[in-house]
């Protein structure tokens, strides 16, 4: 399970990182746009651009880690489990 962290602060992270960030009311969208695999794996083939949404529930100046969803073209393809994005997320927020 992540632990909250200080909205400030993840704010602060998720921009450095080149993550774009929309708050709706109290829920945060941290947008991450992967390279494109062509650009990453030398595939080709793949059309559409994916990316994920990561949600956080602010509350009382803290963020409270929601859910993770790979989108292809503004659809959601996959809601990816804790178990999945757990080390990612980590790796990316650092020790926060």
């Amino acid at each position: 399970m992540l632990k909250p962290i200080e909205y400030e602060k993840l704010i602060d992270v998720l921009s450095k990182k080149g993550f774009e960030s929309r708050l709706i009311g109290e829920e945060l969208m941290a947008i991450f746009y992967p390279p494109p695999i062509e650009e990453a794996g030398g595939e080709e083939g793949v059309t559409g651009q994916r990316y994920y949404i990561i949600k956080f529930k602010i509350r009382d100046g803290m963020a409270y880690y929601e859910s993770t969803t790979l989108m292809e073209d503004e659809k959601p393809i996959k809601v990816l489990t804790i178990e999945e994005v757990e080390p990612w997320l980590e790796t990316i927020l650092g020790d926060y």
